[in-house]
């Protein structure tokens, strides 16, 4: 992966400010009526702008709708038209160099580092050579040591290392890398060291693959910008016959209306604010999801997500946070808690997993620290293998043990880092082969297991009488038995449960209030599946679902009309993610998933459906407000205009409420009509304020605060205006 010169030169996403001298020249450049083609409202105020201009220039071509005593106030009109046309294309300028920023920003995750690249002999030996990753191609075998920058997307061949992705998807935590594990070129390995096989060639990298998606995403008109286009074009229809029947009829009765005046009213009538801005709005929604680390291949797939009726979400990892936490200890009869305590302690030391963890927290918060601890560092591993369904340590003579000089209150932490972990394939073989044939292990050894309840039970001595309905107790609520032995003489249980993920109730409410159908999927028993579900709210579960099952839901919702969004990660979700109206892949997931689906997310968090459900929503909304905004500008602008158009009428005098004269009328009228186009800018790239309500909430309260603000805003800022011009410009 090449980068720039610039990039070389920062280490960090590079920041373009958004009001640059390119987004000025870029906005000039688009003043270009074959460029405005694409925006027909604006397109036409631009026309409007080339009619005004040549009044003031040669007045007498336009008799009897023109005057030469009028040039200067021609001149106005026209800047002020420009202007207006200005403002459009700087908003399309802005929110475009905000989604270029985004792709330089991923740009500079593209690295041209040296990495190891290691040569196989044709006598097998291995050789490292020296090569710049713009020189590495798929297949080759790179060696990664600690501090290294992954030079390159590439698959874990050997080692188990830490690797820190955080520039990359924001989660500060490093992630452990095993075998069969990808690596994303620019990630930085923090500890121990890998073999890597080189997955992709250039061009073909995860980084190219979001920047081409990020920079194709802009393009595109979303259906509902295509609706919207539509009716913009009909309402611009309808206000071009009536202008022009105005002018037809002035011209007929002799009535003396200026052209100029007409079409200062024809522009303020046109949905200028909505044309302008509806251009950013799709754009800002593509931004806005790449802040959450969600790159989006069309704008289509955000706005369907706004629609949506149903969302299927996992149970691990979006609902609870996928790892199970040890809560209780539980001795059977001729043991202590005490016991059961040391040796889960034991037996979770170098097991790296969450569970792991949580079963050291637990027995140290207890007190429960083990002489033992200190022989850790001799201890042979047992790696959890899913033919077993157990791990676990054997510890060396119990001669060796000596307690913590501090009297055994310490955790001994500081040891864990220095255990050799015993992948050897002789090893796991004696570890299965123990498992499975019963008889004593070496006297001058301890050996601790956990694990599933039945595999403890295939391997124990003697098993307690109230052992299965222990284990039952504990499953018949929906949580997880693990069963510990030392030994083989089976000394208690430890009691995992699921942990929610913080705020998901909340989030379920949410969705909920806005009339949208969640549906629980997880492979756990139906029995878990029902704790959690009522847990936090949701109705409607899936029980022991195998992944394909994915796909049935998502076409049996679809055909009952509704709009239905998921996430996936592995290959066996691809079908579901391609037949969803919106598919979010984990960027953690496979290939296959990540074609298939319209989203990727770059944290791999299943959770973040829901946070795009809800950005689809605020984009939907954002549009509805600018366009309800926009047309209810209209009835002041029309009060304006209208009753100073016919001034040989004092009959329409009455309806001149903010008391305007005519220059200053059209021109106050104009000016504001210009202006609310940046001062909206920055709504259209935030988005209006997001609370989760149903559709018919949503509505009303638009109406209320768009609809109503957008007749109110229009006659103060009108009239202000007007009081400017004529007290400080004497229009």
């Amino acid at each position: 992966m090449t980068t720039s010169s610039e990039n070389k030169k920062n280490e960090s996403p590079v920041r373009i400010g958004l009001f640059s001298k390119q987004v000025f020249a870029n906005s000039l450049v688009r003043l270009s009526p074959i460029s405005l083609l694409a925006n027909p409202v604006m397109f036409i105020v631009e026309i409007t702008f080339f009619i005004v201009a040549a009044m003031a220039v040669v007045p007498q071509l336009f008799y009897p709708v023109a005057s030469s005593s009028e040039r200067v106030f021609y001149v106005e009109v026209a800047l002020i038209l420009l202007i207006t046309v200005w403002f459009s294309t700087l908003s399309d300028s802005i929110a475009e160099r905000q989604a270029k920023s985004t792709a330089n920003s991923l740009r500079a995750f593209e690295i041209d580092v040296v990495s190891k690249k290691i040569v196989v002999g044709s006598d097998r030996s291995r050789s490292v050579v020296s090569t710049r990753a713009s020189e590495l191609r798929k297949g080759d075998l790179i060696s990664l040591e600690k501090s290294d920058l992954v030079p390159i997307d590439a698959e874990v061949m050997e080692g188990i290392a830490m690797v820190d992705e955080s520039l990359l998807t924001g989660e500060s935590t490093p992630v452990r890398k095993a075998p069969g594990d990808q690596l994303i070129g620019g990630s930085k390995i923090v500890s121990d060291t890998l073999t890597a096989k080189v997955s992709v060639n250039q061009g073909e990298t995860y980084i190219n693959q979001m920047i081409k998606l990020v920079e194709a995403a802009k393009r595109p008109k979303t259906p509902n910008e295509q609706a919207v286009t539509i009716v913009l074009i009909g309402l611009t229809a309808i206000f071009t016959i009536m202008i022009v029947g105005l002018l037809g009829l002035s011209i007929t009765l002799s009535l003396g209306a200026d052209l100029s005046v007409l079409i200062a009213l024809y522009v303020c009538l046109l949905p200028t604010t909505i044309g302008a801005l509806l251009p950013a709005i799709g754009l800002s929604g593509v931004s806005r999801l790449y802040e959450h680390k969600i790159v989006a291949k069309s704008g289509k797939s955000i706005e369907t997500a706004g629609d949506t009726d149903t969302i299927l979400l996992d149970k691990t990892g979006t609902i609870t946070v996928g790892n199970r936490q040890a809560t209780q200890l539980i001795p059977f009869s001729g043991h202590s808690e005490k016991e059961v305590g040391e040796a889960a302690f034991l037996s979770s030391w170098h097991d790296d997993t969450p569970e792991g963890r949580s079963i050291i927290r637990l027995a140290y918060d207890r007190g429960f620290i083990p002489k033992e601890m200190n022989a850790l560092d001799q201890a042979e591993v047992y790696e959890f293998s899913a033919t077993t369904r157990t791990s676990g340590v054997k510890l060396p003579s119990p001669s060796l043990f000596q307690l913590p000089k501090d009297g055994g209150n310490s955790t001994g932490r500081g040891s864990r880092s220095r255990f050799r972990r015993k992948y050897a394939d002789e090893a796991l073989a004696e570890f299965v082969d123990y498992n499975v044939t019963p008889g004593s292990p070496p006297h001058d050894t301890i050996e601790i297991l956990k694990g599933a309840p039945d595999s403890i039970r295939k391997i124990a001595l003697n098993v307690p009488e109230n052992f299965d309905s222990a284990v039952e107790s504990i499953a018949s609520t929906g949580e997880t038995p693990i069963a510990i032995a030392k030994n083989r003489e089976v000394l208690g249980l430890i009691r995992l449960k699921d942990v929610l993920k913080p705020d998901i109730k909340e989030k379920i409410i949410a969705v909920k209030t806005m009339g949208i159908k969640p549906i629980m999927i997880t492979g756990d028993q139906p029995l878990t599946a029902k704790n959690i579900a009522a847990e936090v709210g949701i109705d409607d579960f899936v029980s022991r679902a195998k992944p394909e099952d994915k796909h049935e839901i998502v076409l049996k919702e679809q055909e009952d009309s509704r709009i239905v969004a998921m996430i996936g990660d592995g290959t066996n979700d691809a079908p579901a993610l391609a037949a969803a109206d919106v598919g979010l892949a984990m960027n953690s997931g496979t290939q296959a998933a990540k074609e298939a689906a319209n989203m990727v997310d770059m944290e791999s968090n299943p959770a973040k459906i829901i946070d795009v459900v809800m950005l689809g929503k605020q984009l939907l909304m954002t549009r509805g407000a600018v366009t309800t905004f926009s047309i209810a500008n209209d009835v002041a602008k029309y009060f304006a205009i209208v009753p100073v158009l016919f001034v040989a009428y004092p009959q329409l005098h009455a309806l001149n409420i903010l008391g305007l004269g005519l220059h200053s009328a059209v021109l106050s009228a104009l000016i504001f009509n210009a202006i609310i186009i940046p001062l909206l800018i920055p709504l259209a790239m935030r988005g209006v304020a997001f609370k989760p309500a149903s559709t018919m909430a949503i509505f009303l309260r638009n109406t209320l605060v768009y609809g109503f603000g957008g007749v109110v805003v229009p006659f103060v800022g009108i009239k202000l205006i007007d009081l400017l011009l004529t007290g400080v410009f004497h229009v």
